[in-house]
């Protein structure tokens, strides 16, 4: 019987001994750096959330007006000038006004308390009992509040 052994040399493809060059791992970095470049990317895309945001804004508009609603209620007396609101109450001045993309509130020119974020503009405007406060921020959005002080409506009433 006869055995045929074949020559596997024949198939098998001689690799080269010569190594990995510089060139070559300069290359293969190249393009590894081009890849991960575009996933930070790809990040903002992937974990943005528009509808979270959108929530998020309401409730903190929410939360300033019921904030300046009571400020102006226990407030004796109203001072809006230069899109600035002050408020006066025991002696103390209190002022809110926009700071950069931030409403600010300050308490006798002292303190930074950030009390609504990413404002384009404010307007605040002077009403017979209150004041009236417009607000865009920058998401294209207008908010408007109006607050009344009762100040002058406890003069007015007569039992």
């Amino acid at each position: 019987m006869k055995i045929f052994f074949s020559n596997p040399m024949k198939r098998v493809k001689l690799f080269n001994h010569k190594g990995f060059t510089m060139v070559e791992m300069l290359y293969a970095f190249s393009i590894f750096l081009i890849i991960v470049s575009f996933f930070p990317l790809s990040f903002k895309y992937l974990f943005q959330n528009e509808q979270f945001e959108a929530r998020n804004k309401a409730m903190e508009w929410h939360v300033f007006v019921q904030q300046l609603k009571k400020e102006v209620r226990l407030s004796d007396e109203i001072i809006v000038f230069n899109d600035r609101l002050i408020l006066r109450r025991d002696g103390q001045s209190i002022q809110f006004d926009k700071h950069g993309t931030n409403i600010r509130r300050r308490v006798d020119e002292k303190g930074h308390e950030i009390v609504f974020q990413q404002v384009e503009r404010i307007r605040f405007d002077k009403l017979k009992n209150g004041v009236r406060l417009t607000v865009n921020d920058l998401f294209h959005q207008q908010h408007t509040a109006s607050f009344i002080t009762f100040l002058d409506l406890e003069e007015d009433y007569d039992p």
